[in-house]
């Protein structure tokens, strides 16, 4: 499979306006005067920068400042500003702040201490600071409530006033729900990278192996197939055998013939993750009831593709899939769900296709679908693809294997 990549990066191509456009008609549709936006995943949405808190989630580090009118503002250490003007373009504000580590190129003569540790309360007063010279007097503020640690929403509560703070939610689910086409080109990216990375470790899988040469080989390839250009992280969950935890730790147990291998995960491009699954034989054998599972499953989740077209409901997706699991091998066979959306979230992402949602497909919406089945007796399975809602019906990013034996 070809990936669609183009020559240009992600990064030079971004319109930063759209984005901002996009959030500023949503606040002037609920009344929202400014956003404090403090999770990575949202601020690299509002001003294109890839924070620090992807690997660190020490909320406040980073703070982004999205104005009614106007642009967006990204406020960080003088130690990651340099990071934030080469990723922005020009197109945010850039605000750094002196941190305890010297800098030379921000040598400031009038400067003779510095705190040990970072204050994070900082990015939370400069971030009013931006807020008051809007004019407003009592302006509405959103902010990530969820997320957010007592004191420094506290803080916020102190500042602007417990009934002019609105929770970002719901706001930012529905704001990121439709993809813009350069998100949907990132998504395609990262999907096609994460197939290749699941054939590459699906085709390189030997009896004997450990769950620890599978994490080595499924890292390599990320690297491998991306040079690591805009590549924020790699995920996996992958189980294997008759383990259907997830674990943080490769487990040692050497895979055997007729064990069945799930892979799950993917990598994030320029904070857009990817979230495959596949299902595989070890060896040259299975067993019928594991052949008859995997059957099963790639029956419902082709029931369920059919289903992806502009003015279908979520929820017809998720029956029609239930109803041919449990015609076939999995009678008993009971789900939450069978996909979200995906995007910027650090995993799944809402709204999630699930019995209940009777919210319509639009183009630009990106789903990934899945028909997981897990078991210590019969092995662990997961068929999940890609695919955005287009005009006329969907386009698959990804495709998933169509027989238990790889070659």
């Amino acid at each position: 499979m070809a990936i669609t990549k183009k020559v240009t990066s992600f990064t030079e191509t971004r319109p930063q306006i759209q984005f901002q456009e996009k959030l500023q008609k949503k606040m002037e549709e609920c009344g929202i005067d400014a956003l404090i936006l403090t999770t990575p995943e949202n601020i690299a949405y509002s001003t294109g920068y890839i924070s620090s808190l992807y690997g660190s989630r020490n909320i406040g580090a980073d703070v982004a400042v999205v104005p009614s009118k106007g642009k967006a503002s990204i406020i960080l250490s003088q130690f990651n500003q340099g990071g934030a003007v080469e990723q922005c373009k020009g197109d945010v504000n850039v605000i750094g702040y002196p941190c305890w580590i010297f800098i030379e190129d921000y040598y400031d003569p009038n400067e003779k201490e510095k705190a040990v540790q970072p204050d994070l309360m900082k990015t939370f007063r400069i971030a009013e600071e931006i807020i008051r010279e809007g004019g407003k007097d009592k302006p509405v503020v959103g902010v990530e409530r969820s997320t957010m640690p007592y004191d420094k929403y506290k803080f916020l509560e102190d500042t602007f006033g417990a009934d002019h703070l609105v929770d970002l939610t719901q706001f930012m689910i529905e704001v990121r729900t439709i993809k813009l086409p350069w998100e949907i080109d990132v998504l395609r990216y990262s999907a096609q990278v994460a197939q290749m990375m699941m054939n590459i470790t699906m085709q390189s899988t030997q009896i004997g192996m450990t769950e620890a040469d599978l994490f080595k080989i499924w890292n390599q390839a990320a690297w491998e197939i991306t040079g690591g250009h805009e590549l924020v992280y790699v995920n996996q969950a992958h189980t294997p055998g008759p383990d259907f935890w997830m674990t943080q730790m490769p487990r040692e147990r050497p895979l055997e013939n007729g064990d069945v291998i799930r892979l799950d995960g993917g990598v994030c491009i320029y904070g857009y993750i990817s979230d495959l699954g596949r299902a595989y034989a070890v060896g040259d054998y299975v067993d019928e009831k594991k052949q008859a599972i995997f059957d099963t499953l790639l029956a419902a989740r082709d029931a369920g593709i059919a289903q992806f077209y502009p003015g279908n409901k979520f929820c017809n997706v998720f029956h029609e899939t239930m109803k041919v699991a449990k015609a076939g091998a999995l009678p008993h066979f009971v789900r939450g769900h069978v996909g979200h959306t995906i995007g910027m979230g650090f995993g799944e992402e809402y709204p999630m296709l699930n019995p209940a949602n009777e919210m319509v497909f639009e183009p630009g919406m990106v789903f990934c679908f899945e028909t997981p089945y897990y078991s210590s007796k019969y092995g662990c399975y997961n068929l999940e693809d890609t695919l955005v809602i287009t005009e006329n019906g969907h386009e698959l990013f990804t495709h998933t294997n169509r027989t238990l034996f790889v070659k």
